[in-house]
């Protein structure tokens, strides 16, 4: 995708997260077990504001923590702030400039994709604390699949290198084009190829329903699953985003 796509679903999906949330700030969050709609707006404020930062320096920084004694309009207007702030950093941000990211590319680009991604999941999220989400667009959730896979993963198989010892899956997106062969293990290592292969399961359904249950959002019976299903209980066991 273009800076510019991702720049338009962050603006769009900060939007809709932010005017869902002024409807029901009580309400849980059943994909983020323990949350409430207000929890979920601080941490999306705290994760645009620092991502603002970082994209303005170049550099690491801590994530700022949302004031403590902010609540209900006040912290949708923190939020918004922040918001604001990720937005004009990007805009004014140099696309090729080297730039502290946890993965690649090494520029402001990785800021660009990521909060796009991150706005989009939790503003999903918080459309099921309030009704029925709709679908992440297709192609930004693949996007999405691309970039936990190869960023994302590796980090979290790595904690727990005894978990995996080989096993495989292949991700099929139907409703566009995209295939991933994944194989977690041995020893910590993870390897993504785009390709179409045999995984010892194979997980199929459209970009959004595979990149959310990527993420634990939903369960493997959102999607067509042929093989070992015990692979993907274990993935969606261990697994945490």
């Amino acid at each position: 995708m273009e800076t510019a796509d991702y720049l338009g679903f962050v603006r769009e999906r900060s939007d809709a997260l932010l005017n869902l949330a002024r409807t029901g700030l009580d309400a849980s969050v059943p994909s983020c077990p323990g949350w409430t709609v207000a929890t979920l707006v601080a941490h999306i404020g705290e994760a645009w504001g620092w991502s603002s930062t970082v994209v303005r320096t170049g550099a690491r920084s801590d994530v700022p923590a949302a004031p403590a004694a902010l609540a209900g309009a006040a912290l949708i207007g923190w939020a918004e702030e922040r918001r604001d702030e990720l937005l004009a950093a990007l805009e004014e941000a140099d696309p090729t400039a080297n730039c502290w990211t946890f993965g690649l590319p090494r520029t402001p680009v990785f800021w660009f994709r990521r909060q796009a991604l991150e706005t989009a999941v939790h503003a999903w999220d918080c459309e099921g604390a309030v009704g029925d989400p709709a679908p992440i667009d297709g192609e930004l959730a693949s996007d999405g699949i691309d970039e936990f896979l190869t960023s994302m993963l590796p980090r979290q198989v790595k904690g727990r290198p005894e978990g995996w010892t080989g096993q495989s899956l292949h991700l099929h997106r139907t409703d566009g084009e995209g295939e991933w062969m994944v194989r977690l293990g041995p020893d910590g290592e993870v390897s993504t190829e785009n390709s179409h292969g045999k995984g010892d399961v194979a997980l199929r359904g459209p970009a959004s329903s595979l990149y959310l249950w990527c993420l634990n959002r939903v369960p493997a019976s959102h999607l067509e699953l042929f093989g070992d299903a015990s692979v993907a209980a274990q993935w969606t066991s261990e697994i945490a985003f």
